[in-house]
């Protein structure tokens, strides 16, 4: 026979919840709610909903809001009434996270007329970092600098979008960067990026791209005018994404 432990359904899963932090809530709310809201029959979302309220209360209101459905959750008699056990933030990924681009790749998204102290800082910068870096251009033929040497990019823009890579860059020159915002690619390169909670490393001259946009400036959108720039921008991309702008891109 089975202990009466057995007939707890919901103690552990309220664990897991509660030991989150709060960007991983949200990221299960959204999960909730992307698959609810595919299931077609009403009386199982209806049920769903009841059980998420014995896991957590508030969960299942989140839910219910995004769905659309408030207050139509089942009543569910539990066969054993959940406890709240003590949290455990080993649970949580983020909480324990610590910040490296190790093993991350950067894309960073190069004009004509770039600045290739900046190229080269950044290159610099993800070995020492154990960062790959990959180059992108408008096309994958050579793109010349600011000084006439030339770079051949790893991928061309329409066939390597921003959700390939870690972090980006937007590597552009005042010459360029009226053409580029007249790019589909390009302006989908960077809408993704930040939608995405990714850093974003700029040079000056790509703000038109990003005020084109509507791209916020936070924490994790750094410009990069020099090397010191370049060191901003990594330090931040180490972090991976930008939680707090969630919160605006959901809105």
């Amino acid at each position: 026979m089975r202990p009466e432990t057995f007939k707890d359904h919901y103690s552990q899963a309220r664990l897991f919840y509660r030991s989150m932090t709060a960007p991983e809530q949200d990221h299960i709310v959204c999960a909730f709610t992307f698959e609810l809201g595919k299931v077609e029959t009403v009386a199982v979302r209806c049920r769903i909903l009841g059980h998420l309220r014995h896991v957590d209360p508030e969960l299942c209101d989140r839910v219910a809001r995004a769905l659309g459905m408030e207050g139509q959750a089942d009543t569910i008699a539990p066969a054993a009434t959940p406890i709240d056990l003590s949290l455990s933030p080993t649970l949580s990924l983020l909480a324990k996270a610590k910040p490296t681009l190790e093993g991350r790749k950067i894309g960073d998204l190069v004009s004509e007329g770039y600045d290739p102290t900046i190229l080269d800082a950044l290159l610099t910068a993800a070995e020492t970092e154990g960062a790959v870096l990959e180059v992108i251009g408008l096309h994958v033929g050579p793109i010349p600098s600011s000084t006439g040497e030339t770079l051949t990019p790893h991928h061309a823009v329409a066939a390597a979008p921003s959700v390939l890579f870690d972090t980006v860059v937007l590597a552009i020159s005042g010459t360029a960067v009226d053409a580029m915002k007249q790019k589909a690619a390009v302006m989908n390169f960077i809408l993704d990026a930040y939608a995405h909670l990714k850093i974003i490393g700029y040079t000056p001259d790509a703000m038109p791209l990003l005020d084109r946009a509507e791209v916020a400036i936070d924490d994790g959108v750094v410009k990069m005018d020099a090397r010191e720039g370049v060191a901003s921008y990594i330090d931040a991309a180490k972090y991976g994404r930008v939680w707090s702008r969630a919160v605006l891109i959901q809105a």
